[in-house]
């Protein structure tokens, strides 16, 4: 065994034994084996890995490790630009005027992201583990694909903090919900009447086939609502479609259900002689983002933690009752602008847990809607997140495959279906929003110095 080995095998072994956190190990190598940046970033990163590696019996496979992960200092002299690029960029020149770039300080190293345990593209981290109860029991290993920065540090403290006081527990509903809606344009009122009755009375045979289709994924229609709006003087019929599934995200799937409704029911107000001005597969009313009176896209979860209030006044140097108070005051910030969720730190985190996951959607907008709250109960106080349209297909379906990297490091999170990634995304979050509100009530964030 060389001596690089032998470092980094005692090193995951210090972390295995919880002797380090995992934010430490670079400045742990460096003090008691004059590792200086850039070797003890690698060699931290290679330490992590083997960690996870025992901790989970899996071996890495398709999450890359670069030579050198690590970034450097680079200026244009043309353009006066700073640049921070990964040392294995061979791109050196500036994306304004096309220069070439001066390295700056070569002797210095900085780190591609906190707790990086490897990729190319993507910087992914490990985050601690977290113990989840109520409707999921089991351990998750944090991973997230963070970006720069110390944001991975924040989630692993929050986890820790919550795993002392017995984890996170977390209620995940049985199903998750797709919608699509179906739109019609009458020419009068009269027309639009015969037309929903022939609706209403040609439905069960619609859903019926929509149903035969949606089989496949192991779905049905659960829902349907019949709507007339009025637009302009025009009247208007919505039929909205809503479609649960157990294992699969469903949104292609529900779009071709819909898409065959509306074949069958053009065909059918054509054969009755009931004319339309337009029909059409409308997005407006399908419950993205949107406020509505129930969940119509997306599965509801939601994970809270139980802390001593003396133990949070130890951690803050203040009152328990100061810290619900700052909860109810961000929270009200967020009303005062009209939004019916508010996120704080976990649209980062969810954006990152659906990178690290390769899943659909990628994109953090359509599933990083959140409530925070925090109450006191008898000598506790309460804190947890709401998630109220967690989306994810966590196998290959309608809407493409999931590639080979983002299945690795869902076995590794300890994710095989679609309700363990909902636990999994409210049980971080929670640690995420945790750390964050206490890192700011104790004014360790955003001071001026």
């Amino acid at each position: 065994m060389n001596q690089k080995n032998r470092i980094t095998d005692e090193a995951a072994l210090i972390l295995y034994s919880g002797g380090i956190p995992p934010w430490k190990v670079e400045s742990y190598l460096s003090e008691k084996y004059n590792l200086l940046p850039p070797d003890n970033y690698c060699q931290a990163a290679i330490a992590r890995r083997k960690f996870l590696e025992q901790k989970t019996s899996m071996k890495f496979k398709y999450l890359p490790l670069p030579e050198k992960p690590y970034l450097l200092n680079y200026h244009c002299d043309n353009c006066d630009i700073n640049y921070q690029l990964a040392a294995y960029d061979e791109n050196k020149t500036c994306s304004l005027c096309g220069q070439s770039l001066t390295l700056l300080e070569p002797q210095k190293q900085h780190q591609l992201t906190a707790n990086y345990i490897g990729g190319v593209d993507d910087y992914y981290s490990f985050c601690g583990a977290i113990k989840v109860t109520g409707d999921i029991e089991k351990e998750f290993i944090g991973i997230l694909q963070y970006g720069t920065g110390l944001g991975p540090i924040g989630v692993n403290r929050g986890a820790f903090l919550i795993n002392r006081y017995g984890g996170a527990k977390v209620v995940i509903t049985e199903s998750t919900r797709a919608c699509r809606n179906l739109g019609y344009i009458f020419i009068d009122e009269i027309t639009r009447r015969k037309a929903m009755k022939t609706v209403e009375s040609f439905l069960p045979a619609i859903r019926s086939q929509m149903n035969q289709l949606l089989k496949r994924w192991g779905a049905e229609v659960s829902f349907v609502e019949i709507l007339p709006v009025e637009n302009m003087g025009k009247p208007y019929l919505f039929i909205d479609f809503t479609a649960d599934f157990k294992h699969f995200r469903g949104h292609g799937a529900i779009s071709k259900a819909v898409g065959l409704a509306k074949k069958l029911l053009d065909e059918k107000l054509k054969a009755e002689n009931i004319h339309y001005d337009l029909s059409g597969i409308t997005q407006g009313y399908d419950g993205d983002l949107k406020p509505s009176p129930r969940n119509k896209r997306g599965r509801y979860s939601m994970a809270k933690t139980s802390i001593p209030a003396s133990e949070i006044e130890k951690i803050i140097g203040k009152s328990a009752d100061k810290f619900i108070d700052f909860i109810n005051m961000d929270s009200k910030g967020t009303e005062k602008l009209g939004w019916f969720g508010h996120t704080g730190m976990g649209g980062e985190i969810i954006a990152g847990i659906y990178k690290a996951a390769k899943i659909n959607p990628h994109a953090p907008l359509v599933s990083s809607t959140q409530k925070i709250f925090c109450f006191r109960e008898n000598d506790n106080i309460v804190y947890g997140i709401e998630l109220p349209n967690v989306e994810a297909g966590t196998f290959s379906s309608s809407e493409g495959a999931v590639p080979p990297l983002g299945r690795e490091m869902m076995q590794f999170m300890g994710i095989s279906n679609s309700r363990e990634y909902a636990a999994y995304t409210a049980a971080f979050v929670l640690a995420g929003e945790l750390n964050l509100s206490i890192e700011i009530v104790r004014e360790n964030l955003y001071r001026s110095e």
